[in-house]
Formats: structure tokens, C-alpha cells, sequence
């Protein structure tokens, strides 16, 4: 959105089903339909990871600000990207492979910027139809990138 603060404007002043304004959690969970004891242990967790330290996600603490009012706002969202599908070319392994399709010793590539299934369209009227390959490429890379690690770089 080129102006998010008109645009929100517009959602509240006519009317709509996306976008939820409340001045508690409470509030906020019944209005968007959120179950309001999970939404308000999990803003509570969140705020307490801010005062010290994130046990869950390690994120870094710079990053974090505590979430408190005087007012809340809930959006829905619909996840989407565009991005590159097949960019990367690699083999059974997950190994990346150069322009003459020799193994680049150590590197692996997966999703969908190794995705040569879906090289040079993506069709978007399915959307998620690469998950399924992101996950199991993605953890067939992290597989053989621990083999690679221990063959190359562990003492016997």
C-alpha cells in the first residue's frame, strides 16, 4: 500500500471486515474472532520476552517492543509473495549445480529459488502448490549439509 494510514482510514470510516480496532486484547480477540485466552497469554509471553529475553524464538532484543495500548489493532491477512521459482539448479542431493551442471562442492539450495518445477511460471490461482517441495527440499538440503559438514570438516 502506497499510503497505509489513508487507506486504513477509508477501511474504518466505511466499514469492513479485515481490519479490527479495540482499546484491550480482550476486546480486540472477541471483535476479530480470535480465541481470547490464547491471544492474551501469547501478547502476555511476548511482553514479558521484551522486559529480557526471547526463550521461544531467540529473536534479537533490539527487535522487540512491547505491545500495550491504548489502542490494538488486528488485520487480516492472506499471506502471498512473489518470488523466483527455479532460479538455482540442483540435483537429487539439493546440491547447486553451475551453468554446465557441475556440483558446486558444499552448497545447497531449496524452495522455491531451487524449484525447477515451476521454471519459468508459477501458477498463482494455486497458491501454495510449491510448499510441499520447499519442505521436503529444505530439510533433504539441511540433511545432506550436515553429511557434507561431518565428511569435510570432522576429525576421525
Amino acid at each position: 500500500m502506497d499510503d497505509f494510514k489513508q487507506e486504513m482510514n477509508e477501511f474504518i470510516k466505511n466499514g469492513n471486515d479485515i481490519l479490527f480496532i479495540a482499546d484491550s486484547i480482550e476486546e480486540l480477540a472477541e471483535k476479530a474472532g480470535i480465541d481470547k485466552e490464547g491471544l492474551v497469554k501469547t501478547i502476555s509471553d511476548y511482553n514479558e520476552a521484551c522486559k529480557s529475553r526471547d526463550n521461544i524464538f531467540n529473536k534479537n532484543p533490539k527487535y522487540l517492543k512491547p505491545l500495550i495500548g491504548p489502542k490494538y489493532y488486528a488485520l487480516k491477512f492472506a499471506p502471498s509473495a512473489y518470488g523466483s521459482a527455479g532460479g538455482i539448479k540442483i540435483n537429487y542431493k539439493t546440491q547447486a549445480m553451475d551453468a554446465e551442471s557441475n556440483v558446486v562442492p558444499g552448497l545447497f539450495a531449496a524452495g522455491t529459488d531451487a524449484n525447477s518445477l515451476y521454471n519459468p511460471d508459477y501458477a498463482f490461482i494455486l497458491p501454495g502448490n510449491s510448499l510441499g517441495f520447499a519442505l521436503n527440499s529444505g530439510r533433504m538440503a539441511g540433511e545432506n549439509s550436515v553429511k557434507y559438514i561431518k565428511e569435510h570438516f570432522t576429525e576421525e
